[in-house]
């Protein structure tokens, strides 16, 4: 669309020069944003044919389903080839929209309307080729083998506890230490295993406050783990499903972030930094098993999409 046809009214045909002026204008007009877009270019579900939801303007022209649901539903119609020429084109369409560098990790896909990763290898597609084919770099991949468990019996290899986190976690393998950590909450008192992988753990709670009002000092930690070569692994005690819904609990309900806000945050860090990544637990004792076999994978973790390893079983 030519950027001078979307700063003009089409209602009245007076131009902008900005896109908030415009929105400002039409309600001169007795229109609400979504009744103009909606008015002036009508956009449907592929699948159920209803509007697609307006939250704001750029979600409205990006999507072609409402739901998650209705995507897969329309997928599972579609030929093959035609099912795979779409979310190329998608996966084109959001690296020119997004200026990506990084193919999607599962974090990323199931934090948009993207198919998670797990659906192009469901169905035998070459997910991480079609990224290389269209100029992205594979970061984290789920080909490298995920090996763990360097250390489980030497009674002298212990976890590094940050003399800041408030309520430790218990390990069935490992004693813990107390100590003061420059970045993260946990790590391996033994390097050559470790390979300076950090793990910052963090409650539903901590994480939203971390990625809102927090999100200035947590880069920073993230620039101290860059300049001292560590890889940071954030753990977060919640289902995916949960913190994509956080805004429906009560505990949230005065918040104003919402969950579209703290996952383009996390999206971006992910694009910008290649030491971190997130994983999405079911439980504080998920927590602890998970942040054992990191501790102890002798690095391969910096290569493997923890979050997809997590969602098949391979962690």
């Amino acid at each position: 669309m030519d950027k001078r046809e979307y700063l003009t009214c089409k209602e009245c045909g007076q131009e902008f020069q900005e896109l908030k002026n415009l929105h400002l204008h039409i309600r001169s007009h007795d229109l609400r944003q979504v009744d103009y877009y909606q008015k002036f270019y009508p956009k449907r579900d592929l699948y159920d044919n209803t509007f697609i939801a307006y939250k704001n303007r750029d979600f409205y022209f990006s999507n072609d389903f409402n739901t998650k649901k209705n995507f897969k539903n329309w997928l599972e119609g579609q030929s093959r080839i035609a099912a795979l020429n779409y979310c190329t084109n998608l996966l084109k369409r959001r690296v020119n929209e997004k200026n990506l560098k990084y193919s999607l990790s599962q974090v990323e896909a199931k934090s948009i309307n993207f198919p998670p990763i797990n659906y192009f290898l469901a169905k035998e597609y070459d997910y991480y080729g079609i990224c290389e084919s269209i100029g992205l770099k594979v970061r984290l991949n789920n080909f490298d083998e995920f090996k763990y468990g360097y250390g489980f019996k030497n009674p002298e290899n212990m976890i590094i506890v940050d003399s800041r986190e408030q309520k430790p976690l218990k390990f069935s393998r490992f004693n813990i230490e107390v100590g003061k950590l420059e970045f993260g909450d946990y790590t391996l008192n033994n390097q050559e295993i470790c390979q300076n992988i950090y793990v910052e753990r963090k409650s539903l709670n901590d994480f939203i406050g971390t990625i809102s009002g927090g999100y200035e000092r947590f880069t920073n930690e993230i620039e101290r783990a860059v300049a001292a070569n560590g890889y940071l692994v954030v753990v977060v005690e919640s289902s995916f499903k949960n913190v994509m819904n956080f805004d429906k609990f009560a505990t949230f309900s005065k918040m104003k972030a919402t969950p579209e806000f703290i996952f383009h945050r996390v999206r971006e860090l992910m694009q910008k930094y290649e030491n971190i990544q997130f994983l999405f637990v079911e439980s504080r004792e998920e927590s602890a098993r998970v942040i054992e076999k990191i501790l102890t994978c002798k690095g391969s973790c910096k290569n493997v999409d923890l979050q997809l390893f997590y969602d098949i079983g391979r962690i």
